[in-house]
């Protein structure tokens, strides 16, 4: 097959050259260029004068061939020329001198003669002000005019209108007032009182007073005032304060549980069972309670430090602030101080809270503030020489279980390493007792010391 293809190939390869060669003979062979010396266009050369120098050829020699394609111009016509100046205006046409005046002789003098003109007047003037007239003697009508009455309709009648007379004012003379005698004033003698040496009993004969002596010592007659202390004494918060020897320099942590009415003889948390528990407490006894002298004293009787808690009414001032406080320290007389309670507080009037200040930096006592605001009161109280202090938290306010209670021991803890002493408050629960008797055995109760409050608020005041 191979060599078929072959063969065929070089069979077709030899016809194409015949037939090419026989092609090339009939076509016959190209015409050769023609070759000469003569540049095309030729011009002729240029000629050369006596002296031997070549004349450049003349313009009409390089434009011969175009000379007589170019149209020679028409020349130009005159007529339109002639035409335009034939067209020259006409000589205006004038009328005789007939029928006008001659005009007037010059005087002889030369003057201008001018007639007569009217001046313009000056615009007329106001009229010059008089001078006022004397007004010394001037009268003025004291009597004013009364208003005219309204018109009345006349209503129809069967009788006559009669014409009221005018009644007759009768001329009233002067009374004369007769002299009085002067009536003297009898000389009254007081009465000899019999006063009672003894200030406890309540004295007879005292004075009445007036009006306003009575109004403002109304409020001072509720309660008995406490008795001024003395200079020399010791102070309620040193007189009434626990035993308690701070040996070490651990920061102080103070517990204080409320008495808020709780059942003293119970076996968990009643005195009995109080009375064992391995660390100080201090007790805050609601003052409102009807038997709070009691419960202080039952709790005095154990060795336990004793605080009042208060609560001002809403809308409490003042008065009613010195009244309050003046009431509670004469019944509770024991206390080491007061702490506010959980309900409406001190704080509730700025002028209610300086006077509870200052009577506190009198008698000796100890201040407890809740946390609020800035705690001004708190800051107020000890700039006036009050031991006070801001209770770092309520940790049982609302039922917590032991776990969450000993865990906010731990913070508290944490917060007296930073500044030297913290105050916790709770309640009387079993849950809470139970939290505080554990936490006691836990080796973070042993960064710090529990304390009374007492110790936490005189070392704050000599900080």
């Amino acid at each position: 097959m191979a060599q078929g293809f072959l063969g065929g190939a070089l069979l077709g390869a030899v016809l194409s050259v015949g037939a090419a060669g026989v092609a090339s003979i009939y076509v016959g062979a190209p015409s050769a260029p023609v070759v000469g010396d003569a540049a095309p266009n030729a011009t002729s050369a240029p000629e050369t004068g006596k002296d031997g120098q070549t004349s450049p050829a003349g313009d009409s020699d390089l434009v011969q061939d175009t000379a007589s394609l170019v149209l020679q111009p028409e020349a130009d016509s005159v007529d339109s020329v002639a035409a335009a100046g034939s067209d020259v205006p006409t000589l205006p046409e004038t009328g005789g001198a007939d029928g006008l005046d001659a005009p007037d002789a010059p005087t002889a003098d030369g003057s201008v003669s001018v007639d007569s003109v009217t001046p313009v007047l000056p615009s007329p003037q106001a009229a010059v002000p008089t001078a006022p007239s004397n007004d010394s003697q001037a009268s003025i009508s004291t009597d004013p005019a009364q208003p005219l009455a309204p018109p009345v309709p006349e209503a129809e009648t069967a009788f006559e209108p009669e014409t009221p007379a005018e009644p007759e004012v009768p001329e009233l003379a002067e009374p004369e007032v007769p002299e009085l005698p002067t009536p003297e004033a009898p000389e009254i003698s007081e009465p000899e009182v019999a006063v009672e040496t003894d200030p406890s009993r309540p004295a007879i004969g005292r004075p009445a007073g007036s009006l306003v002596d009575r109004d403002t010592e109304t409020a001072a007659e509720v309660a008995p005032a406490p008795a001024t202390p003395d200079p020399d004494a010791e102070r309620p918060i040193d007189a009434f304060a626990a035993e308690f020897e701070d040996a070490s320099d651990k920061p102080l942590m103070a517990i204080v549980l409320i008495d808020a009415g709780s059942d003293l003889s119970g076996n968990t948390v009643g005195v009995a069972a109080l009375r064992s528990f391995p660390a100080p407490i201090t007790f805050a006894v609601q003052a409102s309670l009807p038997d709070a002298a009691a419960r202080m004293a039952q709790y005095r009787a154990e060795g336990f430090e004793v605080m009042a808690m208060i609560d001002l009414p809403d809308g409490s001032t003042a008065t009613d602030a010195e009244v309050t406080l003046n009431s509670v320290l004469s019944s509770l007389d024991e206390v080491v101080g007061v702490i506010e309670g959980v309900g409406t507080g001190l704080q509730q009037d700025r002028e209610a809270s300086d006077q509870m200040t200052q009577i506190l930096a009198q008698s000796g006592h100890g201040l407890v503030t809740q946390s609020k605001g800035l705690n001004t009161v708190q800051k107020l109280a000890e700039r006036e020489g009050v031991p006070s202090a801001v209770v770092f938290r309520d940790f049982d306010s609302a039922d917590q279980t032991p776990t969450v209670i000993r865990r906010f021991l731990d913070q508290a803890a944490f917060r007296a390493d930073q500044e030297g002493g913290v105050i916790m408050l709770g309640r009387l629960r079993p849950d809470t007792i139970s939290a505080l008797l554990l936490w006691g055995l836990a080796d973070r109760a042993e960064r710090v010391t529990l304390s009374p409050v007492s110790a936490v608020l005189n070392r704050r005041a000599a900080q």
